[in-house]
């Protein structure tokens, strides 16, 4: 029962948004499910995402989401190698209770 105040403030902090930002009537949002890249007059790469995104959407979220993942797994990769040359210790940290 002590958590029920908690509760209750996280769903208005979460619906509060949802009801400010609500649009009006006749108000048009774009669809975004529709919407096309055009490809014309972009480098290869670009033309490679963008034909992926006019095509299948959700293989597009898929190679993003793999690429991010790989991306973030270089840098991190890359910062534990300069964090060793500096001499600073990047092994796992032990936890004593």
């Amino acid at each position: 029962m002590k958590k029920f105040p908690a509760l209750i403030l996280n769903f208005l902090l979460l619906a509060l948004p949802a009801l400010v930002w609500a649009a009006g009537p006749g108000e048009k949002a774009p669809d975004m499910a529709t919407r096309q890249v055009k490809v014309e007059g972009i480098s290869f790469i670009n033309a490679f995402f963008a034909g992926w995104y006019n095509d299948n959407k959700m293989v597009f979220a898929i190679i993003v989401t793999v690429i991010m993942g790989l991306v973030g797994g270089i840098i991190a990769f890359v910062t534990d190698i300069i964090l060793k040359f500096i001499g600073m210790d990047v092994s796992k940290i032990e936890h004593h209770e």
